[in-house]
């Protein structure tokens, strides 16, 4: 049996516990340490919805400057901009706004982008950002293609320009600190590893089309996606349209499969190799003006292990969201709030494992340290972050998976190597997106 002795200084969770478990690396914090004051990072954000958050997070570094703001909403990107220029004068004197992105990648000024656009921009716009020299910030998904997410890839493998991916968990003191409980073998043979999300499933209703709000650049909006008519669900709900977004699978679905993976490299038990198979299964409320699912279950299947998302309205270990390893002798929980190790019981009901608890609050911090490492490694011209391209698309490609397996009602297996599905046209008709005139699909 794990003693409390031992397993403290095997997962080095006493330095977790007292929040001392940074998730930047002293190799790290030694580059920091050495940089000069004066050599800043002057950024721009693409997209002032969850690129702002991102932006605030780096904005903490005074080294950072926000040199440019983007977004085809006028009303909303003069809000953030005039928020931001109260909360860091300093750092945004020089900050204009832009309506066109293009005019961003021009300015030879700004050295990294941030993009926050919904999820079909961001192919088209890391390409050019990454022929442009930029150092890049994608949110995630980081595409909403699985061919898509190729293109990122050898984009990168061309350019070689220090990127990172919105999967911020990476960077959070809980998640590492579970990933060290990990590493010390404390929960036995692990075969499975459980992710979640709870959410309402009432239909959300149909909204007629109308004008285009004043300020609006919806035809800029749409970009390489299909014409449509103004639809205020389309612009305000955009994940729930397959045409943008694909649903909670891709939304929390790319956070928690990432993290999942984080684990089972902790554990030795797997480097984002793909999976034998993945079958997913999914129900859509007939009378919800959502085209993506209400309810998902999804397997990944493995030779020695499975992962399996949840995607429903009840809590699983007593949490709204995470990622449980399960292990035979206890299971480890995860989530923004903290973690937990559940023991086994034995026969004679003796503890397999020492339990261990740590508690939240809610922690927003890791976008903060996530944000700080990708400004460090543009610093230091270290295009090794903390979540390069190459993590970001294997989470999102995974979760294409399952959304095309729900959508063919097949199980599909993916072949990287060929880029495409094996034995499955139906699957294959979904791998790539037609771009709209005049946006061409990026290729090198």
């Amino acid at each position: 049996m794990t003693t409390r002795r031992s397993f403290l200084k095997n997962s080095g969770m006493l330095a977790a516990g007292l929040g001392m478990s940074s998730l930047i690396t002293p190799k790290a914090m030694a580059a920091m340490k050495q940089s000069a004051p004066s050599d800043r990072v002057n950024v721009a954000v693409i997209g002032v919805g969850m690129g702002c958050a991102d932006l605030n997070g780096i904005l903490q570094n005074e080294w950072a400057h926000c040199l440019g703001m983007c977004d085809v909403n006028q009303e909303r990107l003069e809000s953030q901009a005039a928020d931001f220029k109260k909360r860091f004068p300093n750092q945004t004197g020089n900050m204009k706004l832009y309506k066109d992105f293009r005019e961003v990648l021009s300015n030879k000024d700004i050295d990294a982008v941030i993009i926050g656009t919904p999820d079909h921009w961001h192919t088209y716009m890391f390409a050019e950002a990454e022929k442009a020299g930029k150092a890049i910030y994608v949110e995630k998904p980081v595409a909403n293609s699985i061919a898509e997410c190729h293109a990122m890839m050898d984009f990168q493998n061309k350019y070689k320009n220090v990127v990172t991916t919105g999967l911020w968990q990476t960077s959070q003191r809980y998640f590492r600190g579970a990933n060290d409980i990990l590493r010390s073998g404390v929960l036995g043979d692990v075969f499975k590893v459980h992710i979640w999300l709870c959410q309402g499933t009432n239909p959300r209703p149909a909204v007629g089309d109308s004008s285009v709000p004043a300020g609006m650049d919806w035809e800029m909006w749409l970009g390489p996606a299909p014409e449509r008519p103004y639809n205020q669900s389309r612009h305000r709900n955009w994940r729930s349209y397959w045409d943008y977004g694909g649903g909670q699978q891709t939304d929390w679905g790319v956070h928690w499969i990432d993290s999942a993976f984080d684990g089972l490299e902790a554990l030795g038990l797997n480097n984002r190799t793909y999976p034998k198979a993945v079958f997913s299964s999914a129900y859509k409320h007939p009378q919800s003006a959502n085209e993506t699912p209400s309810v998902q279950s999804t397997i990944f299947e493995y030779e020695n292990f499975h992962i399996e998302w949840a995607q429903q309205v009840a809590h699983l270990y007593n949490r709204n969201q995470g990622v449980a390893w399960i292990g035979s002798n206890g299971t480890l929980v995860c989530n923004r709030d903290g973690y937990e190790l559940i023991p086994v019981k034995s026969r004679e009901g003796e503890p397999l494992a020492q339990a261990y608890q740590m508690t939240g609050p809610f922690e927003y911090r890791g976008v903060i340290d996530h944000a700080t490492n990708w400004g460090e490694c543009i610093r230091n011209k270290n295009i090794k972050t903390n979540s390069p391209i190459e993590k970001g698309a294997f989470a999102t490609i995974l979760a294409h998976m399952a959304n095309i397996s729900y959508r063919t009602g097949t199980r599909v297996v993916y072949d990287p190597k060929a880029r495409k599905f094996v034995n499955n046209s139906a699957a294959d008709a979904y791998l790539k997106p037609a771009y709209r005139s005049p946006w061409k699909y990026p290729t090198l």
